[in-house]
């Protein structure tokens, strides 16, 4: 199973792999799966005695009452956290220079991982019978992968880019219809200041 403990340890060969390559400012795009977004180990979790959530809340200076349930002290705790305390494998690539961007919920579309294990799942879908057997399937990954083309995979990364510049220029032309709304708006406060000015008694 894919667990947050393996994902940091193949993260870390990643790294490593990068270094020895004299890669930097890496930029990772991930999903918020959430073993993607575990936090460093000694992080307070729900999991904890009451007493134990309270010395953390003292720990990080959050006023709490103790006479609270355990319930409300953690929502406290875990807000604080989610603000505060990074997951580990973005502190991880900041200590090497790279960076952890993390896409918006439901648009795999943004990550061209994504896309490309979508096709290769389509590849081996489309083969199941009524007969197929787990070794089947296996050889059918094994072969999807083998004959999947740089074509491919280019243009599951076109794409993403084409995406992502669609986003950026509906975010700017949102952004641009902002200003034009308050610069209206000064527009309009001014004019009504300057009809102020004229006494008609």
């Amino acid at each position: 199973m894919f667990t947050h403990d393996y994902f940091v340890a193949w993260f870390e060969s990643v790294l490593d792999e990068l270094d020895a390559l004299n890669k930097a400012n890496v930029v990772f795009a991930l999903d918020n799966a959430k073993y993607h977004r575990g936090k460093p180990a000694g992080t307070p979790t729900g999991a904890m005695k009451k007493s134990s959530m309270l010395e953390a809340c003292e720990a990080y200076g959050l006023p709490v009452d103790p006479t609270s349930s355990k319930v409300v002290i953690w929502e406290k705790l875990k807000n604080y956290l989610d603000l505060n305390v990074k997951p580990q494998i973005e502190t991880m690539a900041a200590e090497r220079g790279h960076l952890v961007a993390w896409t918006p919920p439901y648009h795999s579309d943004l990550q061209p991982i994504e896309l490309v294990w979508s096709y290769i799942k389509g590849k081996v879908g489309r083969q199941y019978t009524a007969d197929t057997k787990f070794e089947d399937v296996r050889r059918r990954l094994d072969e999807a992968f083998e004959n999947l083309s740089s074509s491919t995979i280019f243009n599951c990364i076109t794409h993403t880019e084409k995406k992502i510049a669609d986003i950026s220029k509906h975010i700017n032309d949102l952004d641009l219809a902002d200003h034009s709304v308050s610069d209206g708006d000064e527009a309009y406060q001014s004019d009504m200041s300057s009809d102020n000015d004229f006494d008609i008694s």
